[in-house]
């Protein structure tokens, strides 16, 4: 997998947008998990897995962010009944829409080449 290095979050969105009526532990996990999927070591193009394509288990993901694992049920719940993540069997996860968490840099790539 590559090493991206940001995704974008646009402020007026993050600041106004529907993730504000949710609390500061989702809105912060939620953002780590962009991070994840967009990292290269643990995710790439919206996926979360290993680099042997095997999903992480729910005890990793909980490390990794630095969560309780009741904290990560919770917050796996949410964000899958909101359509916002899609969990799959192995446990790789994709983030719904990533596309729109990418840089118009990276979208514009096939015009300019």
């Amino acid at each position: 997998m590559g090493h991206r290095r940001w995704f974008k979050v646009f402020s007026e969105k993050w600041l106004r947008g529907s993730m504000r009526d949710t609390s500061a532990e989702r809105r912060g996990i939620w953002i780590d998990l962009l991070a994840l999927a967009s990292d290269g070591y643990y995710g790439a193009e919206g996926i979360i897995k290993l680099a042997d394509g095997g999903g992480l288990t729910d005890k990793q993901i909980a490390r990794i962010l630095s969560l309780s694992a009741e904290q990560w049920a919770t917050a796996k719940d949410f964000f899958t009944s909101e359509n916002m993540i899609l969990v799959e069997p192995d446990n790789t996860i994709t983030i719904v829409n990533w596309r729109k968490y990418q840089s118009e840099f990276e979208r514009q790539k096939p015009y300019r080449e």
